[in-house]
Formats: structure tokens, C-alpha cells, sequence
């Protein structure tokens, strides 16, 4: 309480320079070209700045997930990252490909050039080159919906042409970039590692559902109208679960050596408080000790809500760790009830 009431005189201030933070930053002049309007701000970077459209991109050429405002006249209101031009080049260190830039050839079209819309001017600028310059192919690129930390995120992402780069390996180059994708084939939706984590850390601590963390995320990209947000909420689900099976099997060493894999409960954390024979009781320890000091328990808790678990689809269940970890596989234990 005390802290409470030294703050209480200063709350005016603090309103005040809240709001001073509101208005057109750096007098509406692009701090890095000292040329164009200003008129384009960084909520995620640290400081007050302010940039034109196309130095905002060269800025966070590697700062993919930071959300940006842009000067409406009065205010500032959301943009993104690719309204502004900004083009993701998957490989090379973040360099566009070499094989998607050549001299546009006037019978072919798949290319943008300085005829091209604005917003995509800034790529050519981005890389230091003029308008009039070899162009990047159109087909090189599509757009992801990416969720991340900070929310969920579109961008328009390119994508390696080298020779001997499979199309079919594509997934596997978001995978080097920390992102994990939906699918397998052409995918169109990818998670950062990070936004993974959090999940199961809020999943573990607070008891967060899947429902209710995708929420959070919509919130944070759109906090007045959360539906217009893609709903990527049937990705996550799957995908924190391939999650967690990696996680497990990193975690108990079985990603270091390829060749061998989990056995029966290799993925079980070994309980050292279990009496086990062998392992920490002595050798006369039937003698030693009455039977219920060391006897075993099997207790089963009253938590009616595990009906939920039941599958309604039981025969179309993928198993990712069966038999691994505390219960029998499947298959033998339907032969022993039978």
C-alpha cells in the first residue's frame, strides 16, 4: 500500500507521457533516409522511432514478428510488416535467392518490377536495388499465416530456387528457420519454436487450454475484433502434440543417436521413490521389512472429467509413443483383455 500512495501524486504524469507516446514520432521525418515522412512505428522495438515505409522493412529485415502502426493524419493505426513490402527469404541467411532475380523478360509475367504495386517496392529497396533492376519472380513467393508469441502474423515468404533445392523439402526449411509447419506438403500455416513452448509451459502452470491460449493470441494480434483473426486453433492442437513427442524423445536422449529409438517405457521418468528390488532395496528386504512398508499402490482418483478422454473415432488414432512411456502398448494389452 505504501508504494500505492507514493505512486498516487505522479498518475497525471504518467497518463500524460503515456499519451506523448501516442503522437507522430521524430517530427514526422524518416530517421534512417532523413528524406521521406516518418510515418511508420515500431510498438515492439525499443525507443521511439520513426521510418518511411520502405526503411521500416530495411530495419526489420530479421525482426519478423514486431507489429508496426502507420500515421493515419490524426493517429496511428495497425499495419503489418507485409503491407509494407516486407518479403521473408527463406535460406541464404535471410538474402534472397540468386536464382529468383534475373532480367524480367517482357513475354514472361510472374515478376515485379517498378511498375509493380508500392508496397512491394520496398523488397527492391530492401536489397539496394532500384526499381529499374532485375526483379524478383512472383512465383517465388506465397503467403504463410505464421503464429507467433506476439500474436498471429501474415507474410509474404520466398522461397529457394538454387538447383538441386527439392520442393518437396520446403517443410524442412521452415524447420531451420525455427518454424514448424502444419502440414507436410505446401504448407501454408507455421508456429515459431517459441510460441510452442510457451504453450506447454502455460499448459503446465496455469492449466491453459489449447481453446483458450489460441484466444490469448487472437487477442494480442486484434484485441477489438479477435474474429477477424485467422483461426489456426485445429493446427495448434495437432501441432503442439508432434511437439511434445520430439520434446520427449529429446529430452530422454533419443534424438542424439539415430539408430536407436525408445523402447517399452524408454520415454517413463524412473521414480527413485518406488521401492524396486535390485534398485533401492537391499537384498533382504522381504526380511527387513514389513509388507506394508514397501508394498506397492495403485490408486485411481475419482476425476469423472477423464471421460472426455474417450475418442470418438478411437480406429482412426495416430499413437506417437505407444507403449512408451507409462501404459503397455495397445495391441497386446486388447489381447490380454480378451
Amino acid at each position: 500500500n505504501d508504494y500505492i500512495r507514493e505512486w498516487l501524486p505522479w498518475r497525471a504524469e504518467y497518463l500524460n507521457i503515456i499519451l506523448e507516446g501516442e503522437q507522430q514520432a521524430k517530427g514526422g521525418i524518416c530517421e534512417q533516409c532523413s528524406e521521406a515522412e516518418g510515418s511508420v512505428w515500431c510498438m515492439s522495438c525499443a525507443g521511439v522511432h520513426a521510418w518511411c515505409g520502405p526503411c521500416a522493412v530495411k530495419v526489420h529485415r530479421n525482426l519478423p514478428f514486431h507489429k508496426v502502426q502507420r500515421w493515419n493524419g490524426t493517429h496511428y493505426q495497425p499495419t503489418s510488416l507485409m503491407d509494407l513490402g516486407f518479403l521473408w527469404h527463406i535460406g541464404h541467411g535471410g538474402d534472397p535467392c540468386p536464382c529468383n532475380w534475373s532480367d524480367p523478360d517482357p513475354e514472361e509475367s510472374g515478376y515485379v518490377t517498378g511498375d509493380s504495386p508500392s508496397n512491394h517496392r520496398s523488397v527492391a529497396f530492401l536489397l539496394g536495388r532500384p526499381y529499374d533492376d532485375p526483379v524478383i519472380r512472383k512465383s517465388s513467393w506465397f503467403q504463410m499465416t505464421i503464429v507467433h508469441t506476439e500474436g498471429i502474423f501474415s507474410h509474404e515468404v520466398s522461397v529457394c530456387k538454387c538447383p538441386g533445392s527439392d520442393p518437396n523439402d520446403w517443410h524442412l526449411d521452415l524447420l531451420h528457420q525455427r518454424l514448424f509447419p502444419a502440414s507436410i506438403s505446401k504448407p501454408k500455416t507455421a508456429f515459431t519454436f517459441d510460441v510452442l513452448d510457451h504453450f506447454l509451459i502455460d499448459a503446465l502452470e496455469c492449466k491453459t487450454s489449447a481453446m483458450s491460449f489460441y484466444q490469448k493470441l487472437k487477442r494480442f494480434t486484434n484485441n477489438a475484433f479477435p474474429e477477424r483473426v485467422p483461426d489456426r486453433y485445429r493446427e495448434l492442437m495437432r501441432v503442439s502434440w508432434l511437439w511434445r513427442d520430439l520434446k520427449h524423445r529429446k529430452w530422454f536422449g533419443f534424438g542424439h543417436d539415430a539408430e536407436k529409438g525408445p523402447g517399452d517405457g524408454g520415454l517413463a521418468l524412473f521414480c527413485p521413490a518406488c521401492p524396486q528390488p535390485g534398485l533401492n532395496l537391499p537384498a533382504d528386504w522381504k526380511v527387513r521389512y514389513d509388507r506394508d512398508t514397501v508394498m506397492r499402490q495403485y490408486v485411481i482418483d475419482g476425476n469423472f472429467t477423464a471421460q472426455h478422454m474417450k475418442m470418438n473415432k478411437p480406429e482412426l488414432d495416430v499413437a506417437l509413443s505407444d507403449g512408451k512411456g507409462y501404459m503397455v502398448s495397445e495391441g497386446p494389452y486388447q489381447n490380454h483383455l480378451q
